[in-house]
Protein backbone atom coordinates (compact mmCIF):
# COMPACT_ATOMS: atom_id res chain seq x y z
CA UNK A 1 0.00 0.00 0.00
CA UNK A 2 2.55 2.17 0.62
CA UNK A 3 4.26 1.46 -2.12
CA UNK A 4 1.78 2.61 -4.33
CA UNK A 5 0.84 5.44 -2.16
CA UNK A 6 4.29 6.35 -2.99
CA UNK A 7 3.95 5.87 -6.74
CA UNK A 8 0.88 8.08 -6.72
CA UNK A 9 2.84 11.07 -5.48
CA UNK A 10 5.31 11.09 -7.73
CA UNK A 11 3.53 10.38 -10.56
CA UNK A 12 1.51 13.44 -9.09
CA UNK A 13 4.29 15.66 -8.47
CA UNK A 14 6.38 14.74 -12.12
CA UNK A 15 2.87 16.16 -13.94
CA UNK A 16 3.03 19.56 -11.99
CA UNK A 17 7.13 19.27 -12.41
CA UNK A 18 6.17 20.01 -16.18
CA UNK A 19 6.36 23.79 -16.60
CA UNK A 20 8.82 25.52 -18.96
CA UNK A 21 7.46 23.60 -22.18
CA UNK A 22 6.68 25.51 -24.76
CA UNK A 23 3.09 26.49 -25.45
CA UNK A 24 1.70 24.02 -27.54
CA UNK A 25 -0.35 27.14 -29.98
CA UNK A 26 2.40 28.83 -29.86
CA UNK A 27 5.19 26.42 -32.20
CA UNK A 28 6.75 27.35 -35.10
CA UNK A 29 5.42 24.49 -36.46
CA UNK A 30 2.96 20.82 -36.31
CA UNK A 31 3.54 17.35 -37.41
CA UNK A 32 0.41 15.45 -37.13
CA UNK A 33 -0.06 11.87 -38.48
CA UNK A 34 -3.87 10.36 -40.01
CA UNK A 35 -4.62 7.34 -41.61
CA UNK A 36 -5.88 7.84 -44.93
CA UNK A 37 -7.74 5.79 -47.91
CA UNK A 38 -5.42 5.66 -50.61
CA UNK A 39 -1.94 7.45 -52.44
CA UNK A 40 -4.41 9.28 -54.85
CA UNK A 41 -4.86 13.09 -54.67
CA UNK A 42 -8.81 12.72 -53.04
CA UNK A 43 -7.64 10.71 -50.43
CA UNK A 44 -4.25 13.09 -49.43
CA UNK A 45 -6.63 15.68 -49.27
CA UNK A 46 -9.05 13.97 -47.09
CA UNK A 47 -5.90 13.19 -45.54
CA UNK A 48 -5.25 17.27 -44.79
CA UNK A 49 -8.93 17.61 -43.74
CA UNK A 50 -8.62 15.23 -40.96
CA UNK A 51 -5.18 16.57 -39.44
CA UNK A 52 -5.96 20.32 -39.89
CA UNK A 53 -9.44 19.68 -38.19
CA UNK A 54 -7.65 17.77 -35.20
CA UNK A 55 -4.77 20.51 -35.20
CA UNK A 56 -7.22 23.30 -34.47
CA UNK A 57 -9.19 21.63 -32.09
CA UNK A 58 -5.64 21.87 -30.50
CA UNK A 59 -4.61 25.00 -30.93
CA UNK A 60 -8.39 27.19 -30.56
CA UNK A 61 -8.82 24.23 -27.15
CA UNK A 62 -12.23 24.33 -28.36
CA UNK A 63 -14.16 21.08 -29.63
CA UNK A 64 -17.11 23.05 -31.53
CA UNK A 65 -14.63 25.20 -33.63
CA UNK A 66 -15.13 22.77 -36.43
CA UNK A 67 -18.52 24.30 -36.83
CA UNK A 68 -17.67 28.17 -37.56
CA UNK A 69 -18.25 29.22 -41.08
CA UNK A 70 -14.80 30.61 -41.08
CA UNK A 71 -13.59 26.94 -40.37
CA UNK A 72 -15.54 25.38 -43.05
CA UNK A 73 -14.13 27.88 -45.14
CA UNK A 74 -10.59 26.99 -44.69
CA UNK A 75 -11.07 23.09 -44.99
CA UNK A 76 -11.71 23.78 -48.79
CA UNK A 77 -8.14 24.53 -49.36
CA UNK A 78 -6.20 22.97 -46.57
CA UNK A 79 -2.87 22.63 -48.22
CA UNK A 80 -2.10 26.33 -48.12
CA UNK A 81 -1.37 25.47 -44.67
CA UNK A 82 0.53 22.63 -45.25
CA UNK A 83 4.40 22.68 -45.97
CA UNK A 84 5.12 18.76 -46.50
CA UNK A 85 3.59 15.65 -46.58
CA UNK A 86 4.49 12.61 -46.51
CA UNK A 87 3.45 8.79 -46.76
CA UNK A 88 4.08 6.08 -45.02
CA UNK A 89 2.53 2.29 -44.86
CA UNK A 90 2.28 0.43 -41.53
CA UNK A 91 0.82 -2.93 -41.12
CA UNK A 92 -1.18 -2.59 -44.13
CA UNK A 93 -2.87 0.76 -43.21
CA UNK A 94 -1.39 3.72 -45.12
CA UNK A 95 -0.45 6.95 -42.63
CA UNK A 96 -0.35 10.15 -43.93
CA UNK A 97 2.10 12.75 -41.76
CA UNK A 98 1.59 16.48 -42.64
CA UNK A 99 3.41 19.43 -41.72
CA UNK A 100 1.27 21.93 -40.80
CA UNK A 101 2.81 26.25 -40.47
CA UNK A 102 2.29 27.53 -37.37
CA UNK A 103 2.44 31.39 -38.46
CA UNK A 104 -0.80 30.66 -41.10
CA UNK A 105 -2.77 29.09 -38.78
CA UNK A 106 -2.19 32.15 -36.18
CA UNK A 107 -3.01 34.26 -38.56
CA UNK A 108 -6.31 32.71 -40.03
CA UNK A 109 -7.91 32.35 -36.47
CA UNK A 110 -6.74 35.73 -35.36
CA UNK A 111 -8.00 37.06 -38.62
CA UNK A 112 -11.57 35.70 -38.07
CA UNK A 113 -11.15 36.84 -34.57
CA UNK A 114 -11.50 33.09 -33.33
CA UNK A 115 -9.44 31.91 -30.10
CA UNK A 116 -6.09 30.63 -29.94
CA UNK A 117 -5.49 28.88 -26.64
CA UNK A 118 -2.67 30.33 -24.80
CA UNK A 119 -2.18 27.87 -21.43
CA UNK A 120 -0.25 24.82 -20.60
CA UNK A 121 -2.01 21.26 -20.66
CA UNK A 122 -4.69 21.52 -18.16
CA UNK A 123 -4.51 18.95 -14.63
CA UNK A 124 -7.78 17.16 -14.56
CA UNK A 125 -8.44 15.32 -11.19
CA UNK A 126 -10.31 11.61 -11.96
CA UNK A 127 -12.22 9.83 -9.99
CA UNK A 128 -14.10 6.77 -11.42
CA UNK A 129 -15.56 4.33 -8.26
CA UNK A 130 -16.07 1.39 -10.23
CA UNK A 131 -11.42 1.21 -10.45
CA UNK A 132 -11.90 1.29 -6.70
CA UNK A 133 -13.83 -2.25 -6.39
CA UNK A 134 -11.62 -5.04 -5.38
CA UNK A 135 -10.72 -7.79 -7.79
CA UNK A 136 -12.66 -10.47 -6.00
CA UNK A 137 -15.78 -8.44 -5.98
CA UNK A 138 -16.55 -6.68 -9.22
CA UNK A 139 -18.63 -8.32 -11.65
CA UNK A 140 -17.71 -9.14 -14.65
CA UNK A 141 -19.66 -6.66 -16.88
CA UNK A 142 -18.95 -3.83 -14.19
CA UNK A 143 -15.29 -4.36 -14.79
CA UNK A 144 -15.25 -4.46 -18.51
CA UNK A 145 -17.63 -0.88 -18.27
CA UNK A 146 -14.52 0.41 -16.35
CA UNK A 147 -11.63 -0.61 -18.33
CA UNK A 148 -13.75 1.18 -21.67
CA UNK A 149 -14.28 4.31 -19.93
CA UNK A 150 -10.50 4.23 -18.84
CA UNK A 151 -9.21 3.58 -22.25
CA UNK A 152 -11.35 5.91 -23.64
CA UNK A 153 -10.45 8.75 -21.01
CA UNK A 154 -6.80 8.45 -22.02
CA UNK A 155 -7.84 8.57 -25.81
CA UNK A 156 -9.20 11.73 -25.14
CA UNK A 157 -6.91 13.50 -22.78
CA UNK A 158 -4.28 12.76 -25.48
CA UNK A 159 -6.21 14.51 -28.05
CA UNK A 160 -7.28 17.27 -26.16
CA UNK A 161 -3.73 17.86 -24.74
CA UNK A 162 -4.47 17.65 -21.05
CA UNK A 163 -2.93 15.72 -18.31
CA UNK A 164 -5.06 13.51 -15.93
CA UNK A 165 -4.17 12.52 -12.36
CA UNK A 166 -6.04 10.59 -9.53
CA UNK A 167 -6.80 10.86 -6.05
CA UNK A 168 -4.23 8.34 -3.88
CA UNK A 169 -7.95 7.10 -2.01
CA UNK A 170 -6.11 7.36 1.47
CA UNK A 171 -7.58 7.14 4.87
CA UNK A 172 -8.65 11.12 3.97
CA UNK A 173 -10.19 10.93 0.84
CA UNK A 174 -11.88 7.46 2.11
CA UNK A 175 -13.03 9.16 4.79
CA UNK A 176 -14.36 12.46 2.48
CA UNK A 177 -16.18 9.59 0.87
CA UNK A 178 -17.59 8.20 3.38
CA UNK A 179 -18.89 11.61 4.63
CA UNK A 180 -19.71 13.60 1.63
CA UNK A 181 -20.60 10.99 -1.64
CA UNK A 182 -23.68 9.74 0.13
CA UNK A 183 -24.56 13.49 -0.29
CA UNK A 184 -24.03 14.33 -3.75
CA UNK A 185 -20.82 13.14 -5.99
CA UNK A 186 -20.07 16.89 -6.55
CA UNK A 187 -19.07 17.67 -2.71
CA UNK A 188 -16.82 15.23 -2.66
CA UNK A 189 -15.13 16.24 -5.63
CA UNK A 190 -14.99 19.36 -4.88
CA UNK A 191 -13.43 18.67 -1.36
CA UNK A 192 -10.58 16.20 -2.72
CA UNK A 193 -9.75 18.38 -5.70
CA UNK A 194 -8.34 21.25 -3.16
CA UNK A 195 -6.21 18.84 -1.76
CA UNK A 196 -5.02 18.32 -5.47
CA UNK A 197 -4.32 21.43 -6.36
CA UNK A 198 -6.71 21.99 -9.07
CA UNK A 199 -10.38 23.07 -9.69
CA UNK A 200 -11.07 21.18 -12.61
CA UNK A 201 -12.18 17.66 -11.91
CA UNK A 202 -14.70 14.63 -13.37
CA UNK A 203 -16.65 11.50 -12.30
CA UNK A 204 -18.17 8.95 -13.87
CA UNK A 205 -20.71 6.37 -12.79
CA UNK A 206 -21.26 2.72 -14.48
CA UNK A 207 -24.02 1.99 -12.73
CA UNK A 208 -27.64 3.58 -12.20
CA UNK A 209 -28.75 4.61 -8.69
CA UNK A 210 -30.96 1.27 -8.68
CA UNK A 211 -27.41 -0.27 -8.70
CA UNK A 212 -28.13 -1.48 -12.47
CA UNK A 213 -25.71 -1.16 -15.47
CA UNK A 214 -26.09 1.36 -17.67
CA UNK A 215 -25.51 1.36 -21.46
CA UNK A 216 -23.61 4.43 -21.57
CA UNK A 217 -21.90 5.78 -18.15
CA UNK A 218 -22.79 8.51 -16.96
CA UNK A 219 -20.30 11.79 -16.07
CA UNK A 220 -20.28 15.20 -14.17
CA UNK A 221 -17.65 17.97 -14.11
CA UNK A 222 -16.57 20.79 -12.62
CA UNK A 223 -17.92 22.78 -14.94
CA UNK A 224 -21.24 20.41 -15.82
CA UNK A 225 -23.64 19.28 -13.01
CA UNK A 226 -26.39 17.82 -15.69
CA UNK A 227 -25.00 13.69 -16.61
CA UNK A 228 -23.86 12.82 -19.73
CA UNK A 229 -21.75 10.40 -21.52
CA UNK A 230 -18.02 10.65 -21.39
CA UNK A 231 -17.23 12.45 -24.51
CA UNK A 232 -19.58 15.04 -24.02
CA UNK A 233 -18.44 15.54 -20.19
CA UNK A 234 -14.56 15.90 -20.80
CA UNK A 235 -15.12 17.73 -24.28
CA UNK A 236 -17.06 20.28 -22.40
CA UNK A 237 -15.00 20.61 -19.71
CA UNK A 238 -11.77 20.90 -21.56
CA UNK A 239 -13.93 23.78 -23.78
CA UNK A 240 -14.61 26.05 -20.89
CA UNK A 241 -11.44 25.53 -18.88
CA UNK A 242 -9.40 26.47 -22.29
CA UNK A 243 -11.40 29.47 -23.00
CA UNK A 244 -11.22 31.15 -19.58
CA UNK A 245 -7.19 31.01 -21.09
CA UNK A 246 -7.74 31.78 -24.98
CA UNK A 247 -6.77 35.01 -26.81
CA UNK A 248 -9.75 36.24 -29.10
CA UNK A 249 -7.63 39.20 -31.50
CA UNK A 250 -9.71 42.18 -31.43
CA UNK A 251 -8.60 44.08 -34.69
CA UNK A 252 -10.66 47.20 -33.47
CA UNK A 253 -8.50 48.36 -30.64
CA UNK A 254 -4.91 49.44 -32.07
CA UNK A 255 -1.89 50.18 -29.63
CA UNK A 256 1.80 51.27 -29.32
CA UNK A 257 3.73 49.43 -26.39
CA UNK A 258 7.44 50.45 -25.92
CA UNK A 259 9.47 47.31 -24.04
CA UNK A 260 12.98 46.73 -23.50
CA UNK A 261 14.32 43.31 -23.89
CA UNK A 262 18.26 42.63 -21.78
CA UNK A 263 20.52 39.93 -23.06
CA UNK A 264 20.78 41.05 -26.62
CA UNK A 265 24.41 39.38 -26.64
CA UNK A 266 25.18 39.68 -31.07
CA UNK A 267 23.38 41.07 -34.16
CA UNK A 268 22.22 37.68 -34.66
CA UNK A 269 20.07 37.23 -31.71
CA UNK A 270 18.86 40.90 -32.03
CA UNK A 271 17.88 39.93 -35.16
CA UNK A 272 16.11 36.73 -34.31
CA UNK A 273 13.89 38.80 -31.05
CA UNK A 274 12.69 41.12 -33.71
CA UNK A 275 11.52 38.57 -35.88
CA UNK A 276 10.55 36.76 -32.99
CA UNK A 277 8.06 39.97 -31.87
CA UNK A 278 6.96 40.30 -35.33
CA UNK A 279 5.35 36.74 -35.47
CA UNK A 280 3.44 37.26 -32.61
CA UNK A 281 -0.56 37.01 -33.20
CA UNK A 282 -1.01 40.95 -31.80
CA UNK A 283 1.82 42.54 -33.96
CA UNK A 284 1.95 43.96 -37.27
CA UNK A 285 4.89 46.46 -36.78
CA UNK A 286 8.08 46.21 -35.09
CA UNK A 287 10.79 48.95 -34.99
CA UNK A 288 14.00 48.91 -33.26
CA UNK A 289 14.41 52.21 -31.41
CA UNK A 290 18.19 52.33 -29.76
CA UNK A 291 20.76 49.60 -28.76
CA UNK A 292 22.64 50.36 -26.03
CA UNK A 293 25.16 47.82 -24.54
CA UNK A 294 22.77 44.17 -24.58
CA UNK A 295 19.76 46.08 -24.10
CA UNK A 296 17.53 46.59 -26.97
CA UNK A 297 14.59 49.00 -26.97
CA UNK A 298 11.41 48.56 -29.49
CA UNK A 299 8.14 50.10 -30.07
CA UNK A 300 6.01 47.31 -31.00
CA UNK A 301 2.59 48.41 -32.67
CA UNK A 302 -0.38 45.86 -32.07
CA UNK A 303 -4.06 44.70 -31.68
CA UNK A 304 -5.55 44.63 -28.56
CA UNK A 305 -4.43 46.33 -25.43
CA UNK A 306 -1.13 46.30 -23.63
CA UNK A 307 -1.61 43.69 -21.05
CA UNK A 308 -2.99 41.63 -24.10
CA UNK A 309 0.97 41.65 -25.43
CA UNK A 310 2.15 41.27 -22.23
CA UNK A 311 0.30 37.93 -21.46
CA UNK A 312 0.80 36.90 -24.67
CA UNK A 313 4.65 37.60 -24.24
CA UNK A 314 5.20 36.41 -20.47
CA UNK A 315 4.17 32.74 -21.43
CA UNK A 316 6.70 32.77 -24.58
CA UNK A 317 9.93 30.41 -23.54
CA UNK A 318 12.03 33.22 -24.85
CA UNK A 319 10.94 36.32 -23.11
CA UNK A 320 10.98 36.49 -19.03
CA UNK A 321 9.63 39.86 -17.69
CA UNK A 322 11.54 41.47 -15.30
CA UNK A 323 11.10 44.24 -13.28
CA UNK A 324 11.05 48.08 -14.35
CA UNK A 325 11.11 51.23 -12.86
CA UNK A 326 8.76 52.87 -16.21
CA UNK A 327 5.18 51.63 -15.54
CA UNK A 328 4.92 52.56 -19.51
CA UNK A 329 7.77 50.17 -20.81
CA UNK A 330 7.82 46.72 -20.28
CA UNK A 331 11.18 44.86 -19.83
CA UNK A 332 12.20 41.05 -20.61
CA UNK A 333 15.42 39.04 -20.46
CA UNK A 334 16.28 37.10 -23.65
CA UNK A 335 16.57 33.49 -22.22
CA UNK A 336 17.47 31.82 -26.03
CA UNK A 337 20.66 30.67 -26.33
Amino acid sequence: MLKKAWLYFLFFFAINALEGNEIYSLKKSYEVDVFIDGTDQTSIKEGMKKGLSKLLISLSGNSDILENRAIKKMMISPENYISQYKLESEDQNIIGTFLFQGDSLRSYLSDNELPLWLSDEPLILIYFPCSQIQEDIILLGEKEKCLEIEEELLTLSSSRNSKITRPLMDLRDIRDLNILNSISSERFMAKISKRYVTENWLTCLVKDKFGLLMDIPACISSENLEFSSLNDSFNDLLNKINLKKSLIVDKSKINISNIKVTGVNSFLELEKILETLNSQVLTFDVSLDELEGDVASISLAHYGDKVDLNNLLIIHSDFKKIKSKSQDIISYNYTKS
